[in-house]
């Protein structure tokens, strides 16, 4: 099975699928669609497609070639309307994160791929990373325990804002890979409290920096941070269970600190490597899923459908932000 796609947007994040799926044949694009000429050049050279192939409007690139999907990489701003434009021509559709930057349209899209009968997903790559599929492989073996207390922290250097000039754009398009990452090994966030904030040098116009604490029905409590108006950029991410600590050391690598005996809360020993899970690159892994779901039905954590329930981690944080208490996930669906 050959999948004929139509690439809107193919700049930027929207180079990556050009290149991975002129690659693979069990695809094959069909069309370009950006409104940037540079961007059309470069994906023609990469594809292949002749300059007939390429377009500016997606309305005119979608009766125009014969295709069964769309990959979507534009500002998030503008999905939902290129995601409801392949609902609508009965086209699968990729799109990249987030899905959308408001609940209720994101329920409305996952809703209206199920009406059109469509295989819709999310590119969430950071899933798909080593370190998190070293974690997801680690924890499944059940010899670390059940993770407790959580702390991600990521404190990042980007000094220009590009397309998130819009309110909670630093959780609709940059914690939702970090959410995503802890609803994919934990499961549903019962509930959240968090602030937003911006510092004083901040280029932003609106809060660049989220503070949360998100507590998971499955039972582990995370403390969360992320920001873009970081001067030293700083990652940290730690699991602490009953037998001990697992702790990210970059480049997809874990350690394992195991505790003492009960009550001694001090490491037993040196730390241990936790061993890696086979290198894949991240956007390869939503490709194969998303693949997987057209060709065998088999629906990805990626879906929209399952998406959702990162989006509400976004919409539960940014809702505790405003009304300056905890949200419980149960008021989401009033």
């Amino acid at each position: 099975m050959v999948v004929r796609t139509i690439h809107v947007g193919v700049g930027g994040r929207g180079a990556w699928p050009v290149d991975l799926l002129t690659a693979d044949p069990r695809f094959q694009p069909v069309a370009l669609v950006d409104v940037v000429p540079e961007n059309l050049a470069r994906a023609r050279q990469v594809s292949g497609l002749p300059e007939s192939a390429c377009f500016t409007d997606v309305g005119k690139a979608i009766p125009s070639v014969e295709a069964e999907a769309l990959v979507i990489c534009t500002p998030t701003k503008t999905h939902a309307t290129f995601c409801r434009a392949g609902f609508a021509a009965g086209k699968h559709v990729l799109v990249e994160k987030g899905m959308t930057m408001d609940w209720a349209e994101a329920q409305a899209l996952a809703r209206e791929a199920a009406e059109a009968k469509v295989c819709f997903c999310v590119s969430q790559n950071y899933r798909y990373n080593q370190e998190v599929r070293t974690l997801q492989q680690a924890l499944a073996t059940g010899r670390y325990g059940r993770p407790h207390l959580v702390d991600l922290i990521h404190h990042r250097h980007r000094p220009e804002p590009r397309t998130l000039t819009y309110p909670g754009a630093v959780v609709w398009d940059m914690a939702c890979h970090h959410f995503d990452n802890l609803v994919f090994l934990f499961g549903p966030v019962a509930r959240a409290t968090a602030v937003t904030h911006n510092a004083p040098w901040s280029p932003y116009e609106h809060d660049a920096g989220v503070s949360a604490i998100l507590e998971f029905a499955s039972g582990p409590v995370c403390t969360y941070e992320t920001t873009h108006q970081a001067t030293l950029t700083d990652y940290r991410w730690i699991l602490q269970s009953e037998r001990g600590a697992l702790r990210a050391l970059g480049g997809g690598a874990w350690e394992w600190l195991p505790r003492g005996e009960l009550r001694q809360f001090a490491p037993s020993g040196p730390a241990e490597p936790v061993e890696p899970a086979p290198p894949l690159q991240s956007e390869q892994g939503v490709v194969d899923d998303w693949y997987r779901y057209l060709s065998e039905g088999i629906e990805p954590g990626i879906s929209g459908r399952h998406n959702l329930e990162t989006l509400a981690v976004c919409e539960m944080v940014l809702r505790s932000a405003a009304l300056r208490r905890a949200v419980e996930r149960g008021e989401l669906e009033g």
